[in-house]
């Protein structure tokens, strides 16, 4: 019987996480706040640096859905408000 290994990566990949959590204070608001989906809504977020990133997803209240190739920490985050057109 002979032993699979898993692919390996190369040095230069760096994982990109799709999805943050936003801190628990932001779940809270968004909890009590409609969903414009099943499951989701559609939000500015306000970075701390003075950033707005516009008509971005949040799941569950909870989970902050990233673009390609986005970094972002929870720590990041200043609030979040409900994105109008």
């Amino acid at each position: 019987m002979e032993l699979q290994t898993a692919p390996t990566l190369s040095e230069n990949h760096i994982s990109m996480p799709e999805k943050i959590e936003l801190p628990t204070n932001l779940i809270d608001k968004l909890a009590n706040l409609p969903e414009q989906g099943m499951g989701y809504q559609i939000v500015n977020v306000i970075l701390k640096n003075g950033q707005i990133l516009t008509d971005r997803r949040v799941v569950n209240s909870t989970y902050l859905l990233l673009l390609n190739n986005e970094y972002l920490k929870t720590a990041d985050i200043e609030n979040v408000e409900l994105y109008k057109k």
